[in-house]
């Protein structure tokens, strides 16, 4: 994948846009779930990418420097598990927020930052990802606690 193509992908920021702002990789094979988080983060200043897939997802994790992944559990191919794990193998210190309808099984909670399912909300998802990229935000500072 050549990087000029990057910048094409539906629901992704400019290039100009990302320069100055919080980068985030949005992965759910759900074009419309995609569309309404990129107006949600776009609007809240974040700079967005997005991928419909896992494959997708991890090609652009592994040419762009990302602040934040928001990935969906449930995803064509290679389930979102997999893919965070995949992820923190790369770079352990880029944060993961795994969102899905259902529980999530507790052998792929390990590669996330946090968990929320779809249903707690866009302002769910805004408080999680400005309590993760807040400067006072460490390894060290407990994951919230969420339904599940």
């Amino acid at each position: 994948m050549k990087s000029d193509q990057l910048y094409l992908a539906p629901y992704s920021s400019p290039v100009t846009a990302r320069e100055e702002r919080k980068l985030i990789l949005s992965v759910d094979d759900e074009v419309g779930v995609l569309f309404s988080r990129y107006k949600l983060l776009a609007a809240a200043g974040y700079a967005v990418l997005s991928a419909s897939d896992g494959v997708q997802a991890l090609g652009l994790f592994s040419t762009e420097k990302f602040d934040l992944v928001i990935l969906d559990y449930n995803l064509p191919a290679m389930h979102g598990g997999l893919v965070a794990e995949a992820m923190k193998a790369h770079l352990p210190d880029v944060p993961v927020v795994m969102v899905s309808g259902a529980d999530l099984p507790a052998e792929y909670r390990a590669f996330c930052d946090d968990c929320i399912l779809k249903a707690a909300g866009p302002e769910r998802l805004l408080h999680t990802i400005e309590r993760i990229l807040s400067p006072a935000s460490s390894p060290d500072v407990e994951r919230s606690q969420n339904a599940f």
